[in-house]
């Protein structure tokens, strides 16, 4: 994630991890995901990077195979 801490891109990789080992693949690991994506860009404003961001720690962790990226519409900041 490049929003100028490193530090922050793996506060997410080990939030969302420890999320995974507590609850596995089910509903509360996606709300823990759902409440960082929340926690780093409001809603209403452009998320394309975000999530593509946290798509691809999720993928590295093996949370799962393959993450699908979020293609980014015209005109949208990320």
């Amino acid at each position: 994630m490049e929003y100028g801490m490193h530090g922050l891109a793996e506060r997410v990789r080990r939030e969302l991890e420890a999320s995974y080992h507590q609850h596995g693949c089910g509903p509360a690991f996606w709300d823990t995901y759902q409440q960082v994506l929340d926690r780093l860009v409001p809603q209403g404003t452009g998320r394309t990077d975000v999530t593509n961001e946290m798509a691809l720690i999720i993928e590295q962790l093996g949370i799962v195979r393959r993450a699908q990226l979020v293609p980014p519409r015209p005109g949208d900041p990320g």
